[in-house]
């Protein structure tokens, strides 16, 4: 199994949420009365686990709106010399000389996982192997060998860094890792890498007596690991990706052109997209650039009791609040309620979703993670 899944099974067993917290997810906000606020700190497990479940829920739903383009078991597409593009998200590496590189696809669970493997030898692939993708083709490994293996897909729904990797990628950016299949297969190097907010799973193997000229282009590989430059005002990935993996990101202007302090409205007419897509973002949202990261307020807000009445939110830019027009409700720049009904309960506040930027400077946005914020900053974005 590879380490980041082991890493994130780790976490989710850490977390303790209350019973029935699936079935409140898959129904939508609690309709229970108001309550005394809870500190963060018991709040923040149950958050970051209910931010799974809606992650969840949405991607199922995508992937069942649109159908995932399967391919059959194990299929693989033939060699490319020179250069290698991803069919589903357009990344990009170079195939050095005397490397071969192929493309694959297996299913698992709600996606298939896909990538590409480049080796200077002629791997096995009818080796037995239980995990995915599939690995048996490591037992066998030649001592004079290397490979590389790029991969995604089929991973834990957790929201990415509030910024990309660093490209071109380093030799410090991987760690050695435990071998994933035994035999003859050197400690493989790993990174858990993220570029355009998709994260991208790379390993390298060394051979014991691989040749410098070999071990050299096996890291060539993975530095020349290039994501495709986004467009404002566009969805990102690719329809094919998003029928496939049921992704989905808003791509909004450079974070350059938002300052620090900056609270910026993006109507829901201004957003591309189907109205399958703009359902999730009814009304629009506000993008805040506060000083350790960049987050999402939704303008549309729902009284969490009967008779659940609606309203746009407004902002108040000398105040620097939150508020419903024509009623006594506000919010501090942390989505907090703040004044005579402060005391409501958590359930009034507002959810900071957080905000990506992508490698090439463009912010990214998924109306898919929930209020997760507090949770990946472990703190205020304020500071």
């Amino acid at each position: 199994m590879p380490e980041r899944w082991q890493h994130e099974l780790r976490k989710l067993k850490s977390l303790e949420p209350p019973p029935g917290l699936w079935d409140r997810a898959v129904l939508g906000p609690t309709r229970k009365p108001p309550r005394t606020r809870q500190p963060w700190h018991v709040i923040a497990p149950i958050a970051a686990a209910l931010a799974v479940a809606v992650v969840v829920v949405g991607t199922l739903a995508l992937v069942q709106a649109f159908g995932p383009a399967a391919r059959r078991p194990g299929s693989v597409a033939g060699h490319w010399p020179g250069r290698f593009a991803d069919p589903f998200f357009g990344w990009t590496i170079r195939i050095p000389a005397g490397l071969r590189a192929r493309h694959f696809q297996v299913p698992c669970l709600h996606s298939p996982v896909a990538g590409v493997r480049v080796t200077s030898f002629a791997p096995d692939l009818g080796a037995p192997s239980t995990g995915i993708p599939p690995m048996g083709w490591l037992r066998g490994f030649p001592a004079d060998g290397v490979a590389v293996q790029i991969w995604y897909g089929c991973s834990l729904p957790f929201p990415p860094p509030l910024h990309d990797s660093t490209f071109p990628l380093s030799r410090a950016s991987f760690h050695q890792a435990r071998p994933y299949v035994g035999g003859r297969e050197p400690h493989p190097w790993y990174c858990d890498c993220y570029g355009d907010g998709i994260s991208i799973a790379a390993a390298v193997w060394i051979g014991p007596h691989a040749s410098r000229t070999e071990q050299q282009a096996a890291w060539a590989v993975v530095r020349s690991l290039r994501f495709p430059a986004l467009r404002q005002g566009t969805i990102y990935p690719a329809p094919r990706a998003r029928n496939a993996y049921g992704l989905l990101y808003y791509v909004l202007g450079p974070a350059s052109r938002y300052p620090v302090g900056s609270v910026t409205t993006f109507p829901v007419a201004s957003l591309p997209g189907s109205r399958a897509v703009s359902a999730h973002v009814q009304g629009g949202f506000y993008l805040i650039h506060a000083p350790r990261a960049f987050y999402v307020i939704h303008r549309l807000f729902q009284e969490p009791v009967k008779p659940f009445t609606k309203c746009a939110l407004a902002f108040d830019p000398k105040a620097f609040q939150f508020y419903c027009p024509g009623t006594d409700l506000r919010w501090n720049r942390v989505g907090q309620l703040i004044g005579a009904r402060a005391d409501s309960g958590p359930d009034w506040d507002l959810q900071l979703v957080p905000a990506t930027v992508a490698q090439d400077g463009h912010v990214l946005f998924s109306p898919f993670w929930g209020g997760v914020l507090p949770v990946v900053l472990k703190g205020s974005p304020w500071g």
